[in-house]
């Protein structure tokens, strides 16, 4: 902790904010911020499976079915047995991937580096599991629901282009899921809140899953998930935890 860790160019490297996971670009040796678990029963874990693994994983923990032994081997592999990750600066990476490393030249002498400006924690940031929010409006929620065709659809369309190497399947099948006019997820009419009412946040946030920033919430005793691009101009936060 409050080491140095070496990011070998090529590694796979997850922003802790909004943003897609990329792999980096060149070599560096950053400052560790913190060590954390990325295991199952964490927020970041599904960040770590592809696409199709990580929608049956949603649907499992949703359910609270088991995950399948597939998924775990696969994370098992990537994270080579090792369920834990390393943050610095805004992103973070396993821990697996990196290697320790002597401190730059310039934090060894002393040099002090331009303070990099704080900025405000955004709405989405503060939305952490436990935290309580209020609405400020009278307004309309829109909550999303699985398309039940979008699946069979989907398996229509693969089933006749499996001679195609698999990043080159994905691709056209989503071009011809787009081209259909086919999504996975549908947008419906959830209900009216009232200002002045309030929510707590149950689980974590989920970006990128059905089609957008999604996040789960307690609704009057029943859970959702809502688009957060809906609820973020009508929210404030009450408390953080």
């Amino acid at each position: 902790m409050n080491g140095y860790v070496r990011v070998p160019k090529g590694t796979m490297v997850y922003p802790t904010g909004d943003g897609v996971e990329a792999s980096s670009t060149r070599d560096q040796v950053v400052k560790v911020a913190k060590i954390f678990d990325v295991d199952v029963k964490s927020d970041n874990f599904y960040l770590l499976l592809p696409d199709e693994m990580r929608l049956r994983y949603f649907e499992a923990s949703g359910s609270k079915r088991p995950i399948d032994p597939d998924i775990l081997e696969f994370a098992d592999r990537l994270t080579r047995g090792d369920y834990r990750a390393v943050e610095w600066s805004t992103k973070w990476a396993l821990i697996a991937n990196l290697q320790p490393a002597e401190a730059p030249a310039r934090a060894k002498t002393g040099k002090k580096l331009d303070a990099p400006e704080k900025k405000s924690p955004t709405k989405q940031q503060q939305m952490v599991t436990g935290s309580v929010w209020r609405f400020t409006e009278d307004t309309e929620l829109r909550y999303k629901v699985r398309n039940p065709a979008y699946a069979a659809v989907r398996d229509d369309i693969e089933s006749g282009l499996r001679q195609l190497p698999s990043y080159v399947r994905t691709q056209t099948v989503e071009a011809k899921l787009s081209e259909l006019g086919v999504i996975d997820h549908l947008d419906e009419p959830w209900g009216p809140v009232k200002a002045g009412e309030t929510f707590t946040v149950r689980s974590k946030l989920t970006p990128g899953f059905a089609g957008g920033q999604d996040v789960p919430m307690l609704f009057r005793g029943e859970k959702f998930t809502l688009p957060y691009t809906s609820l973020e101009p009508v929210i404030e936060l009450v408390t953080d935890r």
